[in-house]
Formats: C-alpha cells, structure tokens, sequence
C-alpha cells in the first residue's frame, strides 16, 4: 500500500470515474485502474463497485477512505513543512461555519493575533450540510454548526457515519432577531403567536435537504407563518431584518462591531428544552494544529460575550 494509491482512490472518489481521475492525475487509465486492484487484492476488500453508470464506494470503501483522508492530509502538511526547510513557518486555518458573526470574531481575533509573516486561511460560511461534506472531505480542518433536541439525534448519527465527532461550547436560548423599529421591539419576551403575522426570514438550506439542515432551531410549538423570506447569506439576512418588519431566530448573540446597527434580539418564550447548543466538528482521528485549538479558544470566548 502506497500513498499514490490511496490517493488515486481519493481522487476516484471524487470524479465517480477511472477515465477522469486518470486525468486529472496525469497517468493511464488502466495504470489507475491496475493499481486500484492491486490495493484491493492486497486488503482483500472491494473498494469501488464497477458498472455502465460509473464507480460507487462500497460499505468496506466508504469505511477505507474515511481512514486515509487523515493520512493524505498529514502527508501534504509533513512535505509542506520540510519542502523548504528555510522557510519561515506559515499560519494555515480552514474553517466552515454557520452564518455566525461569533465565528467570524473568532476567526478575526486569532489573525489579530498572530506573529506569523505568513498566512494561508479560509473561512467559508455556509450550511450545516456542507460544513459535514467539507470537514469529511478535508477542505475545512474544523466546522462551526449547532444542535437541538430535536436534530440531536438525526446530526450526530450522520457525523458518526463520517467519522466525525461533534464538541458542544454552550447551551443557548433561543432568541427572536427582529429590527429596533418592529412593533415587538419593546417586548422583554415575545411568545409565538405574536410572530405569525410578521414575514419570517430563513437562511436557505437547499431543496432537497433533510429539515434537519436547518439553521433555524424548531421549536415546540412554534407554528411556521404563512409569509416566508428565504435568504442565502448572511448580509442580506442582516438587511432584510432591519428594513422591514421580518423576524428570524436564532442564538441571539450580538458580538459588538460584528452585527448590523438596529437589529436587537429578544427572548422567545419556548420549551425549557429548546435550547441550542453550538460547538464545532472534525474528523475523530484528526490531530489538530496549534493554530486550530486557538481558533476553539477564541470561539468559546466570542460565545461567552
């Protein structure tokens, strides 16, 4: 077993065929396909089950490749930090996130820290679907997401499948974001059926997603107006809050200097259940660099604000 083999069945896995991954390597076709058999053989497992629609992962390939995605990263960072030895060391973060202003803190307070000369890091907002995908597949070392009671159970049996491992910060109740102008402003709580008049403003998961992948807690109780604005970032989010009479729901942390002037958040009156809990994800066997741990700490620090 050879790391070009197990990264031409990384690379397999990622195009569902021989022909293009064969390309996108640089080597024959029947050479990737001989030296993926060889692999096999050698294990004595079927890694890839052929047929006229393509290739698809077996149950003992799914297994496979969840094992060597953490070997392939190690082998890129060990050749990065000793391919110039001269070099002076490099500051490398990736992180996938909910659309949480805490997070971007976070990430900016960690730069703002920073000594290095040189920096390599990424910050992606997006859904909690994607995150899972980008953190499995190693194009973010850490995620940013939230569970309820409700999603607990639906969540963490897809992070298991993946071999991923979720860490709760903090337990949070939930709040209504809503303009300092909306006629609820006022309010020191606000219960459900003051909302169902008012348009409710959601961030898009995507057709097809489990409800699960939602970014907005489901609460008990609470019945879904009949007016719905479906958003896909976060500034339109910020400004369709503030301008109209829409509602959203949510941690309710306002981070100063990181959320938009004249959106307040007010307690939801809910379940004493129904509370969300953000925390962040990785892969179970993934060793996580300096520079990541001091992104938690400083994650943990932006939700205690």
């Amino acid at each position: 077993m050879t790391f070009s083999q197990l990264n031409y069945v990384l690379e397999v896995s990622r195009c569902g065929s021989i022909n293009k991954a064969a390309s996108k390597l640089f080597v024959s076709q029947s050479s990737l396909s001989n030296s993926i058999q060889e692999l096999e053989k050698e294990l004595d497992i079927t890694i890839f089950t052929r047929s006229t629609k393509g290739i698809e992962l077996t149950p003992d390939g799914s297994e496979f490749l969840s094992y060597i995605r953490p070997l392939i990263e190690q082998e890129k960072q060990i050749k990065a930090l000793y391919e110039n030895k001269n070099s002076k060391p490099c500051l490398r973060l990736s992180v996938s996130t909910q659309r949480y202003p805490f997070a971007v803190k976070a990430f900016t307070d960690l730069i703002n820290s920073s000594n290095h000369p040189k920096f390599e890091v990424r910050i992606k907002e997006t859904g909690i679907y994607q995150i899972i995908e980008d953190v499995y597949n190693n194009d973010s070392s850490i995620g940013v997401i939230f569970i309820s009671r409700e999603s607990e159970k639906f969540i963490q049996k897809t992070l298991s499948t993946k071999n991923i491992i979720f860490t709760p910060i903090k337990r949070i109740n939930p709040r209504v974001y809503l303009s300092d102008k909306h006629p609820l402003a006022g309010k020191e709580k606000i219960h459900f059926n003051q909302l169902i008049d008012y348009p409710y403003a959601v961030f898009d998961h995507g057709q097809g997603k489990n409800l699960y992948y939602t970014e907005e807690i489901n609460l008990a109780g609470f019945k879904i107006p009949e007016k719905l604005i479906f958003v896909h970032d976060r500034a339109s989010m910020y400004n369709i809050v503030r301008h109209t009479n829409a509602f959203s729901i949510g941690s309710g942390i306002l981070n100063e200097g990181y959320f938009e002037d004249g959106i307040i958040s007010v307690p939801v009156e809910c379940n004493s259940n129904d509370v969300m809990q953000p925390g962040w994800i990785k892969l179970n066997n993934r060793q996580l660099s300096e520079e990541e741990l001091l992104y938690i700490k400083y994650l943990e620090e932006s939700l205690s604000e």
